[in-house]
């Protein structure tokens, strides 16, 4: 199989694997080495299928029905169940789990496919087993022999869901006023009661298997105030005697969105629960997961963006309105100039998150498993710094294109039965969970620029430059240059940014968004021309061989280059005036 013979959505993420070379990247570490594009093609394509055939037909059921509760237990939309059942036969819990574990040993990357893949075609059922991953990677990490042997073997086969309990009423972002409590009954052996009460659990409760792994962050007796004292629990759904633990669902949010996703309030009433990791390093085991999670957020930013605007662009295909400049009767209303400026902006936006999206998920892959203990701290910092821009941009692109979507819906997309309202609905969510949008503004600030003086961030813009550098060697690609000033503009003001961080927090902090939005502009600079090049490339032999052109990543560069790039400029203006008169944050 190859990039040329996948379609639609897959399609885009074969030419991020097969033509841009993330999966002969993947290839050059140990443990994929025998991996093939063709393999990971098949992957994508399979997935492609199963969000189609099952999970797309459900979306509007999920929608329209929601989700009830009685008595404790939750019922989740027709069809989920069964489509849960499907997706566990086929194997798709176990994609990037360790092979001596049950797993299938695959990289992050096919997993991130699959994640955009199935929450575009329906993000409410994507929320029960999204979260599974993570869980999985955290007590692989910091579990104990025992916990692990115990449990996690129904997580790598999905024949268990799990969720991740930190919110509680009054601490939200702010986890250092967690009250849930957890009093030892075995110290040496990591046995606890936990007692307190968590809100906005994904999946806390639902009928799509029988056991349901909690992972909880509480505070021990002994523990220090404040975030740093907090310890992170398995505290499960049933016990491994089968017996019902007790931790109960007192209610589910009624929601704007994602309807078909149980959101629960949860109550642990002395629930046995099991330590993992350290005692107060809780948050050192709870943010494995919580990183995972905010890339696959960011993957179902992509996959809503992407569905919204094949929505879009085929209503606008079929939809006859008005004449078009030079043409002498009504045209669909795709001709139309400013419908096209809606359609390919949606497009060319999907089309830039997913080569982000990737290139970050191959970073944490080559944190994984690079040669070298510098070639993985390498890694694993490129990860840490475009890890929360992908959360925040892609979910903020994706309510933005939803947007777009419907308004080439026009009045027709206001209405519930052409079904795109659905989408900006649920594209508001994945703004706000897994950390704010701002709250990922203030980590990419303060913890992933400021903390090393701008170092990982230099390193990554040296590599945007190179790119830069060898697109506008081209003539067949044009208006790099003008990125190429931009990036030494915000490589002289990176000083001045740092050192305003030191000196006024609160007024660095004002422009964090900001500075979010330049860095993002300038990733996607560079991976704009890395793509346009590599199409190129490819174009050129195709040519020879065949006489065809391609020149769709040129294209959409192009339009970026036009009407994104100088978006950039703006937030790098804002965040030099803010230098230059901080007292408003003051």
């Amino acid at each position: 199989m190859t990039y040329a013979e996948v379609r639609g959505a897959a399609q885009d993420i074969a030419f991020v694997l097969d033509t841009l070379g993330v999966g002969e990247a993947l290839m050059q570490l140990a443990p994929y080495r025998e991996l093939d594009t063709t393999t990971l093609l098949q992957v994508v394509d399979e997935a492609a299928r199963f969000s189609r055939e099952v999970l797309a037909p459900l979306n509007a059921v999920g929608d329209r029905e929601g989700c009830t509760w009685r008595d404790g237990e939750v019922r989740t939309p027709t069809g989920f169940a069964e489509a849960y059942r499907q997706y566990r036969e086929a194997g798709w819990p176990s994609l990037p789990c360790d092979p001596s574990l049950g797993g299938q040993g695959l990289p992050v990357v096919a997993q991130v496919a699959v994640q955009e893949l199935t929450a575009g075609a329906n993000l409410a059922w994507t929320m029960y087993p999204g979260i599974l991953h993570g869980a999985y990677e955290c007590v692989h990490r910091f579990g104990s022999d025992a916990l692990r042997d115990a449990w996690l073997g129904p997580l790598v086969s999905g024949e268990w869901l799990a969720t991740m309990a930190l919110t509680e009423p009054g601490a939200g972002s702010d986890l250092g006023q967690i009250r849930t409590r957890a009093e030892w009954v075995d110290a040496r052996n990591g046995i606890t009661s936990v007692t307190g009460e968590k809100i906005f659990i994904s999946g806390g409760e639902q009928d799509l298997t029988p056991n349901i792994v909690h992972l909880v962050l509480a505070r021990t007796p002994d523990a220090p105030a404040g975030s740093g004292g907090l310890s992170l629990f398995l505290v499960p759904k049933r016990l491994a005697n089968g017996e019902r633990n007790a931790v109960h669902c007192t209610g589910i949010e009624h929601k704007m969105g994602i309807r078909g996703s149980a959101t629960c309030s949860m109550a642990f009433e002395g629930a046995t629960g099991y330590l993992i990791g350290r005692p107060h390093r809780g948050l050192e085991a709870m943010f494995a997961m919580m990183n995972s999670a905010r890339l696959h957020v960011g993957a179902s930013g992509v996959g809503l963006a992407q569905n919204a605007y094949e929505m879009a662009a085929r209503h606008a295909r079929e939809r006859v309105q008005s004449r078009v400049p030079g043409a002498a009767e009504g045209a669909p209303i795709a001709q139309h100039p400013a419908v096209w400026r809606l359609l390919e902006g949606q497009r060319v936006a999907v089309e830039g998150a997913r080569l982000l999206l990737y290139r970050a998920a191959l970073a944490i892959d080559e944190a994984h498993h690079a040669d070298t203990p510098e070639a993985r701290t390498k890694a694993d910092a490129l990860a840490a710094l475009l890890t929360p821009v992908v959360k925040a941009m892609l979910t903020e692109q994706a309510f933005d294109g939803a947007s777009a979507a419907l308004q080439v819906f026009g009045g027709y997309g206001y209405v519930e039965e052409t079904g795109i309202s659905q989408y900006l609905r649920d594209a508001r969510i994945p703004m706000i969970y897994e950390g704010t949008n701002e709250i990922q503004a203030i980590d990419l600030m303060l913890r992933k620029v400021v903390r090393d003086d701008g170092a990982t961030l230099l390193q990554w813009l040296a590599w945007v430059r190179a790119q830069l550098h060898d697109a506008r060697a081209v003539d067949a690609l044009k208006g790099f240059d003008t990125a190429l000033t931009t990036l030494d503009a915000w490589v002289s003001l990176l000083p001045s940014v740092i050192a305003l961080a030191q000196s006024s927090p609160r007024a660095a902090l004002c422009v964090a968004g900001e500075v979010m939005r330049v860095v993002h502009g300038l990733s996607m600079a560079g991976l704009w021309a890395q793509a346009a090049l590599a199409e190129h490339r490819a174009g050129q032999r195709a040519q020879t061989a065949t006489g065809a052109v391609q020149d769709h990543k040129r294209r959409a560069a192009r339009y970026w280059l036009k009407f994104e790039l100088p978006q950039t400029h703006r937030a790098m203006a804002i965040v030099a005036a803010q230098i230059q008169d901080p007292e408003m944050g003051e």
